[in-house]
């Protein structure tokens, strides 16, 4: 076999494998957070996590799913008319923001929940003004 054919038909090769792994992940579709597996952790751990060590808590938590335990602090409604919950940690002003998927109306303030969501990481806040950063979930459903 000529050089040329072999330099060829690996380039199709690799063309054809490059097309069947870019058409799987095209149609592979949202991750499924209801049934997947997640991390359980609880609000407050979850928040001293990010303020002790951000490098390793964005390695270890942002972009997965994760399972978060605490008590409701507030539930409000963003632009999108989704419900979003705020679970308390242990430090004044700072929270587990949760962006809910579903309709919540028997949660309300000072509830216990589990919430089910991935992991976003946590904002910057704003020292000057005393605003500390909240560490977010989207996506999230209660865990019953």
């Amino acid at each position: 076999m000529s050089r040329k054919k072999i330099i060829t038909t690996t380039l199709l090769v690799l063309v054809l494998m490059a097309s069947g792994i870019g058409y799987y992940l095209y149609n592979k579709g949202p991750v499924d957070v209801q049934d997947s597996s997640s991390v359980k952790t609880n609000a407050a751990g979850l928040y001293v996590l990010f303020i002790k060590d951000l490098a390793a808590a964005q390695k270890n938590y942002t972009g997965r799913i994760l399972e978060v335990s605490g008590e409701v602090h507030d539930i409000s409604i963003n632009q999108q008319q989704k419900k979003i919950l705020l679970l308390k940690t242990n430090s004044d002003g700072a929270y587990v923001n949760c962006t809910m998927e579903e309709n919540i109306e028997n949660v309300h303030a000072n509830d216990k929940v589990n919430v089910k969501g991935i992991c976003s990481g946590i904002g910057e806040g704003d020292v000057d003004l005393g605003i500390k950063g909240d560490v977010y979930l989207t996506r999230c459903y209660l865990v019953k």
